[in-house]
């Protein structure tokens, strides 16, 4: 009984302690071969991308 109640407490103080928030990766750079990748969400770095989701230039937000 008293193992059970240590456990249930523990596993809440981990429950309690995670991120709810997605991982969120800005840039990424892949070697292979090569062949170089990079991959970047045009937010950072003061270098704006030049893609513009359907709508969002009538908003303004591009």
């Amino acid at each position: 009984m008293r193992r059970g109640l240590c456990l249930c407490l523990c596993w809440l103080g981990l429950v309690a302690c995670a991120s709810n928030d997605p991982v969120r990766i800005h840039r990424a750079d892949v070697k292979v071969g090569d062949t170089r990748i990079s991959v970047s969400d045009g937010g950072s770095g003061g270098h704006p991308g030049s893609f513009c989701p359907p709508g969002q230039a009538k908003k303004g937000n591009c």
